[in-house]
């Protein structure tokens, strides 16, 4: 079996930089707001580390990193341990963000995210009843996911910056 190599050019450390973006979504996730006397929480945010992870041809460094940082959310939010790396390595395995040939434009972003959000919240939904063994409130999963919607086009900018600061002028646009 003759085996090619990839066409592909990938920057360096894009595993890195994914963690370095991701930890920092984790940790903005356990903030709670109160916005017209309801607990609005963030834990849909690090999914988008997911849903936007560099490309990179390291694919089982990035397995282990998603994992352990979904490990890491379930213990920072007091949730079911493994639920959220169980969604992050869901979604992962589904999209395959890693593999892309080019940049997300912010319309396909968008509609991957959309894609992703929906599969999340009905993940985290019946994951959770399982887990929890009573079926979760709906309406603050739902409050949560627009939350995230709405946080998307910040999210998606604040990477879009990192990754041009961070990336060697040659590369980028790659």
């Amino acid at each position: 079996m003759v085996m090619r190599g990839s066409s592909q050019t990938y920057g360096k450390g894009g595993v890195w930089k994914g963690a370095a973006f991701l930890f920092l979504l984790v940790l903005i996730s356990v903030l709670n707001i109160n916005l017209a006397g309801r607990t609005i929480a963030f834990i849909f945010i690090p999914l988008m580390g997911v849903c936007l992870w560099p490309r990179t041809d390291n694919a089982i460094m990035s397995i282990l990193v998603i994992t352990l940082m979904g490990l890491f959310l379930d213990l920072l939010s007091a949730g079911p341990l493994g639920l959220w790396a169980l969604i992050f390595l869901a979604v992962f395995g589904v999209f395959r963000p890693h593999m892309r040939s080019k940049p997300h434009s912010f319309k396909s972003a968008f509609t991957l995210w959309i894609m992703a959000l929906f599969m999340a919240l009905t993940a985290s939904f019946f994951l959770g009843w399982f887990a929890l063994g009573s079926r979760p409130e709906i309406t603050a999963l739902v409050y949560q996911a627009l939350a995230a919607l709405v946080l998307f086009p910040l999210i998606y900018a604040i990477r879009h910056l990192g990754r041009y600061i961070l990336t060697d002028p040659d590369l980028r646009g790659m």
